[in-house]
């Protein structure tokens, strides 16, 4: 009889575990970006790990792409997918009276594709601006985005804009069934402009098919823009189009060097969006490693009357990911001293350790697995500390009293 396999030796599909070297890198960015949002005035926020699943119903992903138990009242419970509905539940629920600017860090958990390349445990920090309608709120997220990228070492990127109301706008226009729908997103998403041009057959009349047949080439320079307008008089467009081209203008203010394109037929994964968004794009890898934008529906989710709001977030797994292709995780220091103390002079060791850089105390019985765990481990010194006195062992050139 074949015995039950046991699942006590592996990990979940889509998880991994961060050791030494990339444990410290992942908490050492996680720290930056907090330090850094700390530094501009936002106000820190933490929600639960776990949520019932409504407070998700806001996304556009499906059920079976969470993680989904039930508590002990028998209700469904998720491991958050996401950190902008939580606040959202925050700000509609309590006595936060915006405008308020937060920021997070902590794990997301959505379950991928096998062989996605995706990790369904996510490392994210970001910021929220809740009550904030002026453009300014979105320039603070994108100062906030070049800057963090700037200081973590991910220097060579391009921010790509669009706007959800454009894409919204079609839809409603063209009156599109479910099916449909659902058709011209794909054709959008892969770029797929013979598809699009086959789409439209019974639309070739419609005021904005000019501007919808061109929808999967629109995208690249910011010059781009200039082309929908010639395109189309659709006020709302056009409105959506006069917001991308300030938000540049006033971007470049400050990196006037930063390399910005656009996007127009710009599908986003998350249905909440309602204004401009924006991605943050680096050589060495096809996945964003920012992402953000306005969703001023974003209250009504929690039965509350609409909020102005924008957000931008970070995945820091894809930041270190970037930096390790490009050969700058730099190793962390290791420890350079290993204290061996006798049963008596611990008073004297942990004085000793005060004023040693890189030390830390040896825990076995003896000099001599302490001295063998030193070189296992490769620490160039050990320290043998008696009540009142101490010896220095290098472990490279004999030992010599202090």
């Amino acid at each position: 009889m074949n015995e039950e396999m046991k699942w006590n030796r592996s990990l979940p599909n889509g998880t991994k575990d961060k050791l030494f070297k990339e444990a410290v890198q992942s908490h050492q960015l996680e720290s930056l970006v907090n330090h850094h949002f700390a530094s501009r005035g936002y106000q820190r926020i933490e929600t639960p790990l776990i949520e019932f699943e409504e407070v998700f119903d806001g996304m556009a992903q499906k059920a079976t792409s969470r993680y989904r138990f039930f508590d002990d009242q028998g209700r469904i419970v998720v491991l958050r997918p996401d950190m902008t509905l939580p606040i959202g539940r925050v700000i509609s629920t309590t006595g936060v009276i915006p405008p308020v600017q937060l920021s997070y860090s902590g794990k997301v958990f959505r379950v991928n594709k096998g062989h996605s390349g995706e990790y369904n445990e996510q490392l994210q920090a970001g910021m929220e601006l809740i009550g904030y309608d002026s453009l300014k709120a979105e320039t603070e997220c994108l100062i906030n985005g070049v800057s963090v990228s700037q200081k973590s070492g991910v220097t060579d990127f391009q921010i790509e804009l669009g706007h959800a109301a454009i894409f919204q706008t079609i839809l409603s226009e063209l009156q599109l069934t479910d099916q449909k729908k659902e058709r011209f997103k794909w054709l959008l998403q892969s770029k797929n402009s013979p598809g699009m041009q086959d789409f439209l057959v019974d639309y070739q009349q419609h005021p904005l098919y000019p501007l919808i047949s061109r929808l999967p080439r629109l995208f690249g320079q910011i010059d781009i823009l200039e082309e929908v307008e010639a395109l189309t008089d659709h006020p709302k467009i056009l409105a959506s189009i006069t917001e991308m081209k300030q938000l540049i203008k006033q971007i470049s203010q400050v990196y006037p060097e930063q390399e910005i394109t656009v996007d127009i037929g710009l599908v986003q994964e998350l249905q909440y969006y309602t204004g401009i968004t924006f991605k943050g794009y680096a050589d060495q890898s096809s996945d964003c490693f920012f992402s953000g934008g306005r969703y001023d529906d974003l209250l009504t989710e929690f039965s509350v009357a609409p909020l102005p709001a924008v957000g931008l977030v970070f995945y820091l797994d894809r930041m270190l990911y970037i930096k390790d292709r490009k050969g700058e995780l730099t190793k962390p220091q290791g420890i350079e001293v290993l204290i061996h103390y006798d049963d008596d002079a611990l008073a004297l060791a942990e004085q000793v350790l005060a004023k040693e850089r890189f030390a830390r105390l040896s825990l076995h019985a003896s000099l001599e697995e302490t001295i063998e765990h030193a070189r296992t481990w490769q620490i160039p010194r050990v320290l043998h500390v008696f009540e009142h006195e101490m010896k220095d062992i290098s472990l490279e050139g004999g030992e010599r009293d202090e």
